[in-house]
């Protein structure tokens, strides 16, 4: 264990809340920071509007280190391949009716789903073109529920998991089922098709189509990461 380890150990064990909590307020304060850094800084705000007022915007939300070539990549953290970092839970910096198309691949169960998520969709319809695509990735629970609930060596295989040789950390399959639905914290609700068709609904998008892996109604948007594509529910969404 390094010094730094030995360090934040030591805090932890001391510390008056649990390691989960921990973990929030370390990503809270970041996002704050950077909500203070892009309101009070000139030059991060004209470095971003430089970026948003560009033509034919295809928007990556959550990108993480997957920015895709081309597209204008979004992330709380300061990444490779982000274009920009922003917390994106209540407020995209981009002008009405002006982005081409938005991924959200494996971002949306981070986010809170009765006051972060309704604000977040809200805020895609807004600078979405008419016509534009929302596609969304996340864990697909249902597809986890039934290997459990069947109990069967292939169904999890399918899902990346091995249940007779389980990786570090997971003593059990409920294990799974809970790094799924809760992530140490940092997953806020699990979806599956019925969930996320009635939500995208109450907010007024149309033609919400459930997809498949690298299949999309933009063919723009096909180019899911590999590492999702057995575990994940993809919905497509018009403004």
């Amino acid at each position: 264990m390094t010094f730094k380890q030995k360090i934040g150990a030591l805090i932890i064990k001391s510390a008056p809340v649990s390691p989960e909590i921990i973990s929030i307020l370390r990503g809270e304060l970041r996002a704050f920071r950077n909500r203070l850094n892009y309101r009070l800084n000139p030059f991060k705000k004209a470095a971003v509007k430089k970026i948003t007022n560009a033509a034919n915007i295809s928007l990556n939300v959550g990108c993480g280190p997957f920015g895709h070539d081309g597209w204008v990549n979004v992330d709380l953290m300061a990444l490779k391949n982000v274009s920009f970092t922003y917390d994106t839970r209540k407020h995209l910096p981009f002008k009405d009716n002006t982005v081409e198309r938005i991924r959200v691949e494996h971002f949306f169960e981070h986010i809170d789903k009765s006051f972060e998520a309704p604000f977040f969709l809200e805020e895609c319809k807004r600078v979405m073109k008419p016509g534009a695509v929302l596609r969304i990735a996340v864990p697909d629970v249902e597809k986890f529920i039934n290997a459990y609930y069947l109990n069967d060596e292939v169904s999890w295989k399918a899902l990346g998991y091995d249940i007779n040789n389980l990786p570090n950390g997971f003593d059990t399959k409920i294990a799974i089922l809970n790094h799924i639905f809760r992530q140490d914290g940092e997953h806020k609700y699990a979806y599956d098709w019925e969930a996320m068709h009635f939500l995208l609904t109450k907010h007024g998008f149309k033609n919400i189509t459930r997809q498949q892996y690298r299949q999309s109604l933009d063919e723009q948007l096909i180019e899911d990461q590999f590492n999702h594509s057995n575990h994940s529910l993809y919905v497509d969404c018009v403004k």
